[in-house]
């Protein structure tokens, strides 16, 4: 699984441009920590990546395995494996963090990973 993220430009609705050309390749195995003071762009970057519609990408384009999703709807991306988790999740009585990961994982598969194998994953 690969993400690519080529020239990215996004704007919010007030027309201010937040992102100026980022780029960005996450291949397979990989693990990248977005880090940044505060009004950096961090969180545009997460919610452009997730589709969220008060983003608009003005140029650049997002591609998870080969797969454009530059123009696709969030759930389209949730279903070809994009997941964004908090760093301060809500609680949810009764379901552990790793299961609800597990979950996401699941979502985007034909064959569920048993939590077993799942525990060995992580």
């Amino acid at each position: 699984m690969s993400l690519e993220i080529k020239n990215l430009h996004v704007k919010i609705e007030t027309g201010e441009e937040i992102l100026h050309g980022v780029d960005l390749r996450v291949a397979k195995g990989e693990t990248h920590a977005l880090m940044g003071p505060n009004g950096s762009g961090k969180s545009t970057l997460a919610n452009t990546i997730m589709g969220n519609p008060d983003y608009e990408i003005t140029e650049g384009s997002i591609v998870l395995n080969g797969e454009d999703l530059t123009e696709a709807a969030p759930d389209e991306r949730a279903r070809a494996g994009i997941f964004m988790a908090f760093q301060y999740p809500a609680t949810i009585p009764g379901v552990s963090v790793a299961n609800f990961l597990r979950m996401a994982v699941n979502a985007g598969r034909e064959e569920a990973i048993k939590v077993k194998e799942f525990g060995q994953i992580l």
